[in-house]
């Protein structure tokens, strides 16, 4: 597998977008950087699950959703769960390019989009950029060893996406 698209993930999705979304209870920690020391275009994020372990009470909502994740990856060991938000800066912003772990072979990324807007994933596969957009409870996974790069949007006041990691 390169990568697949996977739209319409789950049925009660409505729910899980109010929660990420349209609540004050989630916190959102600002990062200067999307890679620590090697740009400036911030973001804020919130992990649910690094090191081995939980790291926050949010992860429990996203059961469901790691589990669909897990089936779609083929994988069910978690390396990494966190969720990043971009504010709207009128225009669109690449991000570095990156692999989420540079020193593993094999493992899986998956992206969730909690928002649809303008923004989105590029996927660098050989010499072709594919241009993923950013489409509320669509699930793309991908070959972790893929190069990638978010941007953000422009249309809406922020992108609310989940980023996964398999091994």
């Amino acid at each position: 597998m390169k990568y697949e698209l996977i739209e319409n993930v789950l049925e009660d999705f409505q729910e899980l977008q109010n929660l990420w979304c349209n609540s004050s209870n989630i916190a959102w920690y600002y990062n200067s950087s999307t890679i620590e020391g090697v740009d400036n275009y911030f973001m804020f994020t919130h992990h649910l699950y690094r090191n081995g372990q939980v790291s926050s009470d949010m992860y429990s909502s996203l059961q469901k959703l790691l589990f669909v994740a897990s089936i779609a990856a083929n994988k069910s060991t978690l390396l990494r769960v966190k969720a990043n938000m971009y504010t709207n800066q009128g225009k669109h912003i690449y991000h570095t390019k990156h692999t989420d772990y540079e020193d593993l072979d094999k493992f899986t990324t998956a992206v969730f989009n909690f928002t649809t807007c303008n923004g989105g994933t590029v996927l660098y596969i050989g010499d072709e950029e594919i241009v993923v957009p950013s489409i509320e409870n669509s699930l793309l996974v991908f070959d972790g060893n893929i190069t990638h790069q978010g941007f953000t949007q422009t249309d809406k006041d922020n992108r609310v996406l989940l980023n996964i990691d398999f091994m």
